[in-house]
């Protein structure tokens, strides 16, 4: 791909393909009951071995390109990631106006999807991991009448699930909603805990392209990490993720 001469980071490049905001989020109000769908029918954007790393939403809510994003990480207690979203500074410049509880039968109606390729892990697909009861909750949250478009979008919606994110992304992309991430935040955290790589010759490589579920646009550090069928996108400035300072490269589908 040839080097973007009109924009020079991230955020202005992705820019170019502002979305709407989806018309349930417009309309959104406590009492309202949403089905999961409705979450994952626009743009979505996921990281899985998330933790509290706002990276993904600095990115795209700046960049108005994405309203619905869905963080994965089984590290992280529904009390931590609630009491984090209490802290001030957590999504600065946004207050939560509703949060949705959500169970496994509201995520999958159908129910789990046997796996199509091996993976080292006894139960490798059940939301079930650790001692923590499983959970997913999604904060629908507002931007702060002291903010304009600049900051970002008007309102947004962040799901967390507490899940392996390899397993996540085959029941939810691959199965049941059967459509791809539009943008795929790729760190592979060493020793963080998974169960395998999301990176280049992982179990998520092989599910993806088994089932030809490729995100569009991926963030990932380098091409060690960045699956096959992915090219760069020369001249953007790198984006610096929040938590470990790394440089975070822009790539598309080919």
């Amino acid at each position: 791909m040839e080097d973007n001469k009109n924009s020079t980071n991230v955020i202005s490049y992705l820019s170019q393909f502002k979305e709407e905001m989806p018309e349930w989020l417009c309309n959104y109000r406590q009492e309202n009951k949403v089905p999961f769908s409705d979450i994952m029918s626009s743009r979505v954007g996921y990281y899985p071995g998330s933790g509290f790393d706002g990276t993904l939403f600095k990115v795209c809510n700046r960049s108005h390109s994405v309203h619905s994003y869905l963080y994965v990480d089984f590290h992280i207690r529904k009390d931590e990631m609630k009491n984090h979203l209490l802290e001030p500074r957590s999504i600065y410049g946004y207050h939560s106006i509703g949060r949705i509880e959500w169970d496994e039968k509201d995520l999958m109606p159908n129910g789990q999807y046997p796996i199509d390729v091996t993976y080292n892990r006894p139960n490798p697909y059940s939301f079930v991991l650790k001692d923590e009861p499983p959970y997913c909750f999604t904060e629908i949250m507002e931007r702060d009448e002291d903010r304009t478009d600049d900051w970002g979008a008007k309102r947004f919606a962040v799901t967390f699930l507490f899940a392996d994110g390899t397993a996540a992304y085959y029941q939810l992309f691959c199965k049941e909603y059967q459509k791809a991430p539009w943008i795929f935040l790729l760190k592979d955290h060493g020793f963080g805990g998974n169960p395998d790589r999301f990176g280049k010759g992982g179990v998520l490589d092989k599910i993806i392209s088994l089932n030809g579920t490729r995100p569009e646009y991926v963030l990932c550090r380098n091409n060690d990490d960045i699956w096959k069928g992915y090219e760069l996108i020369k001249g953007l400035e790198p984006v610096i993720a929040d938590t470990d300072q790394s440089p975070l490269l822009l790539w598309q589908k080919n």
